[in-house]
Formats: structure tokens, C-alpha cells, sequence
């Protein structure tokens, strides 16, 4: 009987960690590290630089690895966005309410639908699983990993976060939206600090728009009258910024190409539900910022791989 072959799959968000991980393992050509796919979960809510970077990082892979035959797919939730904005609980002590934004208090339910899910759906016939977490976040290894066929190569190599940092800027291949954030996800991510709602206000005014948007919805429909913040509205933090309050960011490590530091990537396998199935307990990790702004100059005009007739069109959103 013929042994079936290993099909190999990168979870690949386009933060450092899994990005190095993804171009040292195609870089080291090794058979005991086969790729033979890239996934990237797309909530719909990602930034305009981030589909650059991703496209950018894909063309570089197919100029250097032709023979690989290699493309990022890009895997969505079933459901939208306001299906399950609009929609109700169905089951649990809140059972007929509409959902509203997530809850800061309990894990997001867009991260399960629009992340989870679909890298879970994805991977049923991957023999090999491969997730970018670097060795000083250990912690955050699956318990089951062996036997889900979860592989963490950063962690094999005894890679530490600036380790896959330094070989990135070595490439010249560091995500720009590093220049202001130290954490990646959502734009107008719930779990987010003041430090990256004031960057969204002053450097996304269209983006911010839609998250005002949403704040507000949710405070209309949502019985609990809760919105994208839990101490303000965006409408009174809008106010805050232009009354010229500047919250503080976190400090970034040095780096030659770019502030880069961190990465949003919490590819967790396993799944809890909680309230009746509507949540479930997901670490979405949030997102902070270091503010830097020379000139105002847009952060896709910062880099020359980026052009400005092909960044995105916002979508529609009312």
C-alpha cells in the first residue's frame, strides 16, 4: 500500500513571526520542512497595508521559489460581519439579544468566525500544521500539538521574537504598519488600547469612520448598550484627540528598516464555547502602537515596494 504524503500548510498572518518562519523554511529547502501551502485568514477588517504587504511577501516568494508554485490563499468566515453583528444569541442566559460588537470581557466572536474557524476548516486534510510562535512565547504551545500535527519551527530553531525581527530587516521584508503599532488585528479591534485608537483617528480618518460606525451601532441595537470601547465612545474619544490629547504608546525595538516589534498570531486549535455557543474562549491579542509620523507621508508611501495606484479601495460599510 502506497504511504500518503504529507500535505504541509503555513498559517500565515503577515506579522514577523509567522512571515520569518514562512521565507526561512522555503530559504532552508529542507525536506524535513515541506510547504506546500499558505493560508491567511482574512476578517475583512484588516488594514490597507497589511493586503499589500501579504501581496508583496507572495510576489517575492514567487520570483525566488518559482518552482514551488506557491500563492497565499485567503480564507473568510461563512457568515458576515453583520450577520452576526445584527444577529441574536440563539442559546445561554442572553438568548434573543442581538450581539452588538464583542464583548471586551469575553473572548471575540469575529476572531472564532472570521480566524479560527476558517484556518480550522483549512487544515482538515494538512497533515502538518505549522504556526509562527517564537520561543519566548512558549507558553502559548498547543498541549496537543504532537498529535494534531501542530509544528512550531521558530520554537525548533530556538528562535526568540527579535530573532525573527532581525532576519526580516536582514531581507528588507518588514511589515511597514510596524512603523505605528506593535500588535496587528482588526482596525477597530475591541481589545484595543487608547494608544491605537489615537493612531486609527490621525492616520486612517476612513477606517476610523467605519469603527465610529460600528461603535455607534452597537450601542443602538445592543440591550446592554455597549460599543467598540468599554470606558468611551469613540465619538468622545474623537473629541479627547482633537482637543490635543495624545495618549502614550509602548516603545518599539531599534531596527535598521522600520520600529517593528511584535506580531498579532494566536493560531489556538483548540476551541471552549461559552454563553450557548456565542463565544468562545479565543485570546485575541490587541494591539498597541509607538507614534511616528514624519511628515504626515502615508505609511504605504514610506516604502518605495508599495504603489500608490494599487492601494485598495475602502469597501462598503453602511
Amino acid at each position: 500500500m502506497e504511504e500518503k504524503q504529507d500535505i504541509a500548510m503555513v498559517s500565515f498572518s503577515g506579522g514577523k513571526d509567522s512571515t520569518a518562519m514562512l521565507l526561512k523554511m522555503l530559504e532552508m529547502d529542507d525536506p524535513n520542512y515541506p510547504v506546500h501551502r499558505i493560508v491567511f485568514a482574512d476578517t475583512g477588517f484588516e488594514f490597507p497595508e497589511l493586503y499589500e504587504y501579504i501581496k508583496h511577501v507572495e510576489k517575492y516568494i514567487q520570483e525566488k521559489y518559482p518552482e514551488k508554485g506557491l500563492h497565499v490563499e485567503h480564507v473568510f468566515s461563512k457568515k458576515s460581519w453583520n450577520e452576526w453583528f445584527y444577529g441574536k444569541v440563539t442559546r445561554g442566559k442572553n438568548e434573543g439579544n442581538v450581539r452588538g460588537a464583542p464583548l471586551i470581557v469575553y473572548p471575540c466572536y469575529w476572531a472564532r468566525e472570521a480566524k479560527l474557524y476558517p484556518l480550522q476548516r483549512a487544515t482538515k486534510e494538512c497533515t502538518i500544521k505549522y504556526v509562527g510562535i517564537a520561543i519566548d512565547e512558549k507558553r502559548r504551545v498547543s498541549k496537543t500539538a504532537k498529535e494534531d500535527g501542530i509544528r512550531y519551527p521558530l520554537i525548533e530553531w530556538g528562535w526568540t521574537e527579535e530573532d525573527a525581527f532581525k532576519y526580516l530587516d536582514e531581507l528588507d521584508m518588514v511589515n511597514p504598519l510596524y512603523v505605528n503599532f506593535q500588535r496587528l488585528g482588526c482596525f477597530h479591534c475591541i481589545k484595543q488600547p487608547t494608544s491605537s485608537w489615537y493612531v486609527l483617528w490621525k492616520k486612517y480618518p476612513d477606517l476610523w469612520a467605519q469603527a465610529k460606525h460600528w461603535d455607534e451601532e452597537s450601542r443602538r441595537v445592543s440591550p446592554m448598550k455597549h460599543g467598540m470601547n468599554q470606558y468611551n465612545t469613540l465619538a468622545e474619544m474623537e473629541q479627547k484627540f482633537a482637543d490635543g490629547f495624545v495618549p502614550e504608546g509602548r516603545r518599539p525595538f531599534e531596527c535598521n528598516s522600520c520600529d517593528a516589534v511584535s506580531v498579532y498570531h494566536d493560531d489556538q486549535q483548540g476551541i471552549v464555547e461559552m454563553w450557548g455557543g456565542e463565544e468562545e474562549l479565543h485570546s485575541d491579542n490587541a494591539m498597541s502602537c509607538e507614534i511616528n509620523d514624519p511628515g504626515n507621508k502615508s505609511i504605504l508611501e514610506q516604502f518605495e515596494w508599495v504603489k500608490k495606484d494599487e492601494q485598495p479601495e475602502p469597501k462598503e460599510w453602511w
